[in-house]
C-alpha cells in the first residue's frame, strides 16, 4: 500500500492574532478561495493614482479590504464580520491582515502552477 501524505503540501502556519482569535493566514481554505480571489482581483484592478487622492476610490479600496478580512474569517469565526472589523480595528490592522491574505492567495496559486508543471502527460505514440 502506498500512502501519499498531502499534509506536506500545507505551508508552515502564519498566525495573525486579532479579536482574541488566532487565525492561520498561511493558506486560503478552498471553501472561500473564489470569494477571496474576486475581492483581490477587484482591488488589483483599481486605479493606483486615484487611490492616492483619498477620494471615493480610496474608500472603496478600504471597504474591499475589510470585506476581504471578514470573508477570510467567515468560515471559522462568523462573528468577525464586516461590522466587527469596522468597529474593532484600525486602518493599519486591516492593511496588514489583508496583505497577509493576498500573500497566501498568491502562494497558493504559485503552488498549483508548480505542481501542474511537475506533472507531465504521458507521450502519445503515433499510429502508423
Amino acid at each position: 500500500m502506498k500512502v501519499e501524505d498531502l499534509d506536506v503540501l500545507r505551508p508552515e502556519p502564519r498566525i495573525v492574532h486579532i479579536g482574541g482569535k488566532d487565525i492561520d493566514v498561511s493558506f486560503v481554505p478552498c471553501g472561500i478561495t473564489f470569494d477571496v480571489d474576486a475581492i483581490v482581483r477587484e482591488l488589483q484592478g483599481m486605479d493606483q493614482n486615484k487611490l492616492l487622492e483619498n477620494g471615493p476610490e480610496t474608500k472603496r479600496a478600504f471597504e474591499l479590504s475589510v470585506e476581504l478580512c471578514s470573508v477570510f474569517c467567515s468560515h471559522n469565526y462568523p462573528e468577525l464580520d464586516k461590522e466587527w472589523f469596522f468597529q474593532n480595528t484600525d486602518a493599519n490592522q486591516i492593511k496588514q491582515f489583508s496583505t497577509a491574505i493576498k500573500d497566501a492567495l498568491v502562494k497558493a496559486y504559485a503552488g498549483i502552477e508548480n505542481n501542474s508543471k511537475n506533472q507531465r502527460a504521458p507521450k502519445m505514440k503515433e499510429n502508423k
